[in-house]
């Protein structure tokens, strides 16, 4: 079952349903930044995060603002380094400006995953594994709760090796 319509103009939460409608809207999240990209993710699901259009909209995200920055904290870097990974590709050839890092291992870590644009715009799933998420295209309180939790992981994190080395 796929999730209600994606509409830019509505500022109305959705609920989201399907891998499908998880990418979809991950797009609109990505498409509603102007400075910053939070990605809080178990493995970078290649279904959404490698996206044509998820990768086209990050690469024009971060091309057309000076200052943009895409960072995403992945939990388990090897699991998204299967195959080839368009968005850790883009990551190869921006690296100023998109950077993937890992959670250290003794900490514990939340199971969530999400995308949050610019502390306002937020997609949020409770795991991995769940079909159902929610979109939030203007919930600033929100998006700065999860941003806070990220922030703190960012820091006591560490550059995902596997992601940023050609493996030849």
């Amino acid at each position: 079952m796929d999730a209600m319509p994606p509409n830019d103009a509505t500022t109305a939460p959705a609920l989201v349903s399907g891998v499908a409608a998880f990418t979809e809207h991950a797009v609109l999240v990505a498409r509603a930044a102007r400075m910053d990209i939070v990605i809080y993710s178990d493995g970078l699901d290649r279904r959404i995060y490698g996206d044509e259009a998820f990768v086209a909209t990050v690469r024009s995200f971060v091309l057309q603002h000076r200052r943009a920055r895409v960072r995403a904290l992945v939990r388990q870097p090897g699991l998204a380094m299967r195959g080839a990974h368009r968005l850790v590709e883009l990551g190869r050839l921006l690296s100023s400006r998109i950077e993937f890092r890992e959670p250290p291992p003794e900490r514990s870590i939340p199971q969530d995953e999400y995308i949050l644009a610019d502390e306002k715009a937020l997609l949020l799933r409770s795991a991995p594994e769940e079909l159902d998420a929610k979109y939030l295209p203007h919930a600033p309180l929100d998006a700065r709760q999860q941003l806070r939790t990220f922030n703190t992981l960012w820091e006591e994190s560490v550059p995902a090796q596997e992601m940023r080395s050609l493996g030849l």
